[in-house]
């Protein structure tokens, strides 16, 4: 069931924050509620290619990647009626985030995206929690690293005019009412 309010804006919200801050688990419950999500594209891309490449003992990238991502996360976007809200594990800013991280400056192609492509103007962040963090085949950053990803991620929001909201460090269910409750819903 689609949740229809009437706005004008683009009604994509994002949920992002570091790797391991319990962003997933958030809009898999969202998606369990009724609410269109766009599902995290880069780890679903990455686990396959582990699938694909058993024998390998590392993440394989592929060259494409970024494009890849970029125009999965688009179209998510571009198919949600302004009229209905939907959530985002993660958005293009990220992507710049991750650039950041990686000390590579965000290509062309990426920041043109971000421009071009704005979600919902609130974005929901789930801030660093030590105690629900865990690493796997794909999360292979410490909870350090996952905290400087966090902060490029907050300064890439920032710097593209989003205002970031930061949820409890509370369990799922009780993020889910905080963002219910803060839109209104």
């Amino acid at each position: 069931m689609s949740k229809v309010i009437n706005c004008k804006e683009i009604m994509v919200f994002v949920i992002t924050g570091g790797p391991g801050f319990g962003k997933t688990t958030v809009v898999n419950l969202l998606d369990k509620l009724g609410f269109p999500v766009g599902h995290e594209s880069a780890r679903a891309l990455l686990s396959n290619n582990i699938k694909q490449n058993e024998s390998v003992n590392r993440l394989q990238i592929p060259p494409d990647f970024e494009r890849i991502v970029a125009t999965k996360r688009i179209e998510f976007l571009q198919s949600i009626d302004r009229e209905i809200i939907a959530f985002s594990d993660r958005g293009l800013p990220d992507q710049i985030a991750y650039s950041w991280y990686k000390k590579k400056t965000p290509s062309v192609f990426l920041s043109e995206m971000v421009s071009k492509n704005r979600y919902a103007p609130n974005v929901f962040v789930t801030p660093p929690w030590q105690s629900i963090f865990v690493q796997d085949e794909i999360r292979r950053e410490t909870y350090e690293e996952a905290i400087e990803i966090h902060s490029s991620i907050l300064k890439a929001y920032a710097q593209n005019g989003y205002d970031l909201v930061n949820l409890p460090l509370v369990n799922p269910e009780e993020r889910i009412g905080f963002i219910l409750n803060f839109l209104g819903i």
